[in-house]
């Protein structure tokens, strides 16, 4: 048995009270009345015998009773019976996880993992099999189980240092939960090499920054035998502060030009006053255009900082008064304004509110970075190729001549979209031009109004409707509609349908592009769906959709990918000079180090700002408790030799087996009943008779 608070134990000195009381005994006794003492001689008492305890039975409760609560108060506990170390000492599998994040390029920080690798590599034996694994946002594993039994065994040590302080920490955020997953699964990857093991252990070594994600931990199914022991990286609080841009600036004609940013203060830091301010290399930056902040250990705020004039497409914010400074700059790219066209396939009227196309200019409106502008054809002029350069967006309202149709058909299989509108039984003829398809046919619906029905909220056009609130097409009559007949076999995508069963929004392929047929109008005259709160959002989402328009960034995180600015070949500069190429169309995924990085295509060059994901600045510390919270098999060991757990393991652990077995209560109810015999043996002895002595 064991005792957690062994100090109560002296407590049980008291027993010597009821021992020095029973010892001390009346010299007094009973009386009895006598006539006369007169004729008697007076004679001093004798002693007759020692002083001696009596009622030694209840003596003998009364220092039971204190010694079991001194003993309860102790808190004891049977402890298990520690592993045989020498079977611990063969056959161990030992995964040694390193967090190379960025938040590791604190000073001190990753020599410190680096030495407490090297203890545990150093502790290795001939039987045991040892793999490392460093990780950032993706596990990257240096050496795996075959290749450390591939080694001679005089030399593995040696081998597996060095590999390890060939590696540095980089500019990646912290996947913790993906790592000690991919770890676990590493064990049964190699099921046939570690066949056999007595131990399985994943040794991570990491700050345990609180910005770290733990996506996967919890639920996660753990193989049998394996135990994570943590080995927290801490070389004492240090104050820090971390800077992201938040949003983009204001364009050339904002008068404020300001930029968003946030700022976020771990919680453990004790300074709250900074100072905000822009930096361009080679430019010299008037030091009153910053800004001084104010912000409270543990919070995040965002901040608005002017842009001054020396500062145009690009630049760097750089945040002081901080004490490590591995995440105190953020690089700003100005966004580049969009410019779109979307092509109107009629020459009617744009100004009479019973056509469609006097929607069609009010719907399509542009911001401060996206200007939309509408292009038709001149009356009587045909669709020439050069008209569909560059649109992004084509929409054809009715029919089109044999030679004009041939050309959106051209113009649709090289991979663009358009929206054909049906609005009468001729329109038939058209699609078939463009489609390829013999046999459509279309006509006018007979009978009242119709309403939407059967939409497929899966297709992005309704994405944004997918949501119950906004999912409700109830309320738009379509008055007139044509039922659309589309030859058996047709590959057609019906997108929404009239309650009589008919298509009203349908999609089709067209070589490489997509035609998407609406069979009715959104004029007054055919229904009200330009009217409705449905049909703005509708269209600009048609617009997003049809291909043309890249959603535009220019602010990113190190490890995400940059999407390829056209469909040419890049030059990519790195802001450590380095030089990379990317195929047209393929995304660059070399952001691994912050500043600013230059796309160079079709005479034209564009810049993107990169930067330390803003959680790796949250660097107070996570409890490994919350680790095991988690699901996570946690080992406490002894041998923690940078861990600043608050508490010592094995205490946790002999804590935790306190409370289990709760031995107190049965010592308290043992008190208990020693209390009520002492009681009740302390009644019958004042009761029994009493021998009564005369004194002379």
């Amino acid at each position: 048995m064991s005792l957690l608070a062994p100090w109560f134990l002296w407590g049980a000195l008291a027993i010597a009270a009821p021992v020095i009381f029973h010892l001390i005994r009346k010299s007094a006794r009973d009386r009895m009345p006598f006539s006369s003492l007169m004729f008697l001689r007076p004679t001093p008492p004798r002693v007759t015998r020692k002083p001696r305890l009596e009622n030694w039975l209840l003596l003998l409760l009364r220092c039971l009773c204190l010694l079991l609560l001194a003993l309860a108060f102790s808190r004891p506990f049977f402890a298990k019976k520690a592993p045989d170390a020498s079977l611990n000492a063969e056959e161990k599998q030992i995964i040694l996880l390193v967090d190379s994040s960025a938040s590791m390029r604190r000073e001190g920080v990753w020599e410190k993992a680096i030495s407490v690798a090297d203890k545990y590599i150093k502790k290795t034996t001939p039987a045991d099999q040892l793999s490392i694994v460093t990780f950032d946002r993706q596990p990257h594993a240096l050496f795996s189980f075959t290749e450390w039994t591939g080694w001679a065994a005089a030399e593995r040590p040696a081998l597996a240092k060095q590999r390890l302080q060939a590696t540095s920490p980089g500019w990646l955020g912290t996947q913790l939960g993906l790592a000690l997953t991919s770890a676990a699964e590493k064990f049964m990857e190699d099921s046939a090499i570690t066949k056999g093991a007595r131990s399985r252990e994943i040794v991570l070594i990491s700050d345990l920054q609180e910005g770290a994600k733990l996506d996967g931990l919890q639920g996660h199914d753990w193989p049998a035998g394996v135990k994570v022991i943590v080995e927290r990286i801490d070389l004492g609080a240090k104050s820090n502060a971390g800077i992201g841009v938040a949003t983009d600036g204001g364009s050339a004609n904002d008068a404020s030009r300001a930029v968003r940013v946030r700022v976020t203060n771990a919680k453990d830091s004790n300074v709250e006053k900074f100072r905000l301010s822009w930096e361009v290399p080679g430019k010299s930056i008037n030091p009153t255009n910053g800004l001084d902040i104010y912000l409270p250990a543990g919070q995040t705020r965002a901040f608005s900082i002017a842009r001054p004039e020396e500062i145009t497409h690009f630049g760097q914010i750089t945040l002081t008064g901080d004490e490590v400074d591995f995440d105190n700059k953020s690089y700003y790219a100005e966004a580049e304004n969009q410019h779109l066209k979307v092509a109107w396939l009629d020459a009617g009227p744009a100004n009479d509110p019973e056509k469609l196309r006097y929607y069609i200019d009010r719907v399509f409106l542009g911001t401060e970075r996206r200007e939309i502008k509408i292009i038709s054809p001149e009356t009587n002029a045909p669709i020439s190729p050069e008209l569909l350069k560059d649109v992004s967006l084509a929409i054809i309202p009715g029919t089109l001549a044999a030679d004009n149709a041939r050309i959106v058909k051209d113009w649709l299989t090289s991979g663009k979209s358009a929206l054909f509108i049906v609005n009468d039984a001729q329109s038939a003829l058209t699609l078939s031009a463009i489609t390829g398809l013999e046999g459509i046919s279309a006509s006018e619906a007979a009978g009242g109004f119709a309403l939407l029905n059967e939409i497929d909220f899966s297709h992005p056009l309704f994405g944004a409707f997918s949501d119950p609130r906004f999912s409700d097409f109830s309320h738009i009559h379509f008055w007139k509609h044509r039922k659309m007949e589309f030859p058996s076999g047709a590959s057609i995508r019906s997108l929404a349908k009239f309650d009589d069963g008919s298509p009203a929004l349908a999609q089709i392929a067209v070589g490489k592009g997509t035609l998407l047929i609406l069979a009715s109008g959104w004029n007054p005259g055919d229904s009200q769906l330009a009217v409705s709160s449905k049909f703005p959002p509708f269209m600009q989402t048609l617009l997003d959709w049809s291909g043309s328009v890249v959603p535009a960034q220019y602010q990113f995180s190190t490890g995400d990918r940059i999407p390829s600015p056209t469909s040419e070949k890049v030059e990519w500069l790195k802001p450590d000079g380095k030089k990379e190429s990317t195929a047209g169309g393929k995304s660059f995924e070399a952001t691994d180090v912050p500043g600013i990085y230059t796309a160079t295509f079709e005479g034209k060059s564009r810049k993107y700002a990169v930067n330390v994901p803003l959680d790796e600045s949250k660097t107070t510390a996570l409890s490994p408790d919350q680790l095991a919270g988690m699901g996570v098999p946690m080992k406490f060991t002894a041998e923690v030799a940078a861990s600043t757990i608050t508490q010592d393991p094995q205490t946790l652990q002999n804590s935790e087996l306190e409370k289990r077995q709760k031995i107190w209560r049965w010592v308290i109810l043992g008190v208990l009943v020693l209390t009520i015999a002492e009681v009740f043996l302390s009644g019958w002895l004042i009761r029994r008779p009493r021998t009564v002595e005369a004194i002379a």
